[in-house]
């Protein structure tokens, strides 16, 4: 009987052992994405509403801008 409950003990923590490990493995994963994103090139739109939020260009030439941007092509 000793023996048993000394298996379940030893089975429950590995078991214990195996949740913190994915639930880790889950957090590494998401700060690693973040970190990817965060290296990427900004989109011309980023580009366009950091200028106008720097001052670059005026509310208009960023309208203008963008109209350009999401205009369809052909």
């Amino acid at each position: 009987m000793a023996m048993t409950q000394g298996f379940y003990l030893v089975l429950g923590i590995f078991m214990a052992a195996g949740v913190v490990g994915i639930i880790l493995s889950l957090i590494v994963r998401k700060m690693a994405i973040g970190q990817i994103r965060a290296s990427l090139p900004a989109s011309p739109l980023q580009v366009l509403e950091k200028r106008l939020a720097s001052g670059e260009i005026s509310a208009e030439e960023f309208q203008y801008e963008r109209y350009l941007l999401e205009k369809p092509k052909g």
